[in-house]
């Protein structure tokens, strides 16, 4: 082991970044600013650290005063979204206000437009046109996948990012048009880096468990991003640049924090929980099937979301009503009146029947109180059984999640994958 002085280590200095996401509808609770997330990984990979990020509505004068903090405090500045051809997409005339630039119609951005109208058939509108006008020295930054073209502008040694708000555009030009100007004009550093993912555990759990490891290296900044049901361990190197110092280290924390988490690692690459149980069906030669409550179809929709699953998956069906779970499933009546439907039992015959039904070699289910009503004080709100019956035999799980409805149920989903994954171990 390459030794490290942690009282005395001086970590070196690193190019800082603002994120500033633009949107009155991300302030809202049913949108999201995964944007960020992305944006925040493309950056620190490149050795770069967000110090900050903002949502900030479509207001002029917050996004000024966001933008001039950041001026203040980063080297480099992204702002996503309000790029749009709408009255309230005014990202574009707000930075060139802030920077004291005039805006100016871009010519090659207008035919270019017009050339995608002509493509796509849709009505060009004069709106639209708002799309092409630009701050003085700013460089447009193509949009393959829609209308509205990023900018690139330098206020001084900071540079500054404008980029649309739809992710299936932002992405793309974050990694193809973005990260190689960073490279351009800044001295960014090779980064090291690992990455785990950790299925059917708490945050709080997780970090108890490992902070007295990774704590132990003082050149590795460990993020733990929790979703739900899932966890997303980042182990990035933030000392000088030395491959071999580097990679020792990450290799031996990532080892001791596999050692003491196990089983609940389910993958250190670039993939979903539902990727991984699908290819260690392949690998077995195994088929599945589902029979869903509570869930709806969501565990059916997350494993054909993978694509190539009709290879293991058979299909599954929503056993909603308790008829539907006798004539389906062959769940019995007595053990339904006994028990109910949200209990060990039910989950165990219902994974029995589909598995039966289909002739799958796994079948899965799940059962439960999603909420927000119908709990009661012996079955709350939260609480689950997943089912599954296989080679191995049949085995159950009970649960209690706490959240809305909607959360329940993805938790409920991905606690049942990872159910099935760990049977095949």
């Amino acid at each position: 082991m390459d030794s490290i002085d942690s009282e005395h280590t001086v970590l070196p200095p690193r190019i800082q970044a603002e994120i500033i996401a633009v949107g009155s509808e991300l302030l809202t609770s049913s949108h999201l600013d995964t944007n960020s997330l992305f944006i925040t990984q493309q950056l620190n990979e490149l050795g770069i650290e967000v110090i900050r990020k903002s949502v900030i509505g479509d207001r002029s004068e917050e996004i000024k005063r966001a933008l001039n903090a950041g001026l203040k405090a980063a080297e480099i500045i992204v702002v996503t979204g309000g790029l749009g051809p709408t009255n309230d997409d005014i990202t574009r005339e707000t930075v060139a206000e802030t920077l004291g630039r005039n805006l100016c119609l871009d010519s090659d951005i207008l035919e270019k437009m017009e050339e995608r109208y002509k493509q796509t058939r849709l009505s060009k509108i004069k709106s639209n046109q708002r799309q092409a006008m630009v701050p003085e020295g700013a460089q447009p930054l193509d949009n393959l996948n829609g209308t509205a073209p990023g900018l690139f502008l330098k206020e001084d040694q900071v540079l500054i990012f404008l980029l649309p708000g739809p992710p299936r555009e932002l992405k793309p030009m974050m990694v193809d048009l973005v990260v190689p100007l960073v490279r351009e004009h800044k001295q960014t550093s090779r980064q090291f880096y690992r990455r785990l993912k950790v299925a059917a555990a708490g945050e709080s759990q997780v970090d108890s468990s490992i902070g007295p490891i990774y704590k132990s290296y003082p050149l590795i900044e460990t993020t733990i991003l929790s979703s739900p049901g899932n966890l997303e361990l980042s182990f990035n190197w933030i000392g000088e640049p030395e491959k071999r110092v580097a990679e020792s280290q990450l290799e031996e924390l990532v080892g001791r924090v596999r050692d003491e988490l196990g089983e609940s690692v389910f993958t250190d690459r670039d993939e979903h929980l539902e990727e991984v149980v699908g290819q260690v069906l392949r690998e077995k030669g195994l088929t599945l099937a589902t029979a869903e409550s509570c869930t709806g179809g969501l565990v059916g929709k997350m494993v054909t979301d993978v694509s190539g699953s009709s290879e293991y998956y058979l299909g599954g069906v929503v056993s909603y009503n308790n008829n539907f779970k006798v004539d389906w499933l062959g769940v019995n009546e007595t053990t339904l009146e006994r028990f109910g439907a949200v209990s060990e039992s039910v989950a165990e015959q219902m994974a029995i029947g589909i598995r039966k039904r289909t002739g799958a070699d796994i079948g899965l289910s799940t059962t439960g109180v999603a909420g927000p009503e119908g709990g009661s004080p012996e079955k709350p709100v939260g609480l689950i059984f997943i089912g599954v019956s296989g080679p191995q035999g049949n085995q159950t799980q009970r649960l209690q999640f706490p959240g809305p409805r909607d959360t329940v149920r993805i938790r409920t989903a991905r606690f049942a994958l990872d159910l099935v994954r760990r049977s095949l171990l």
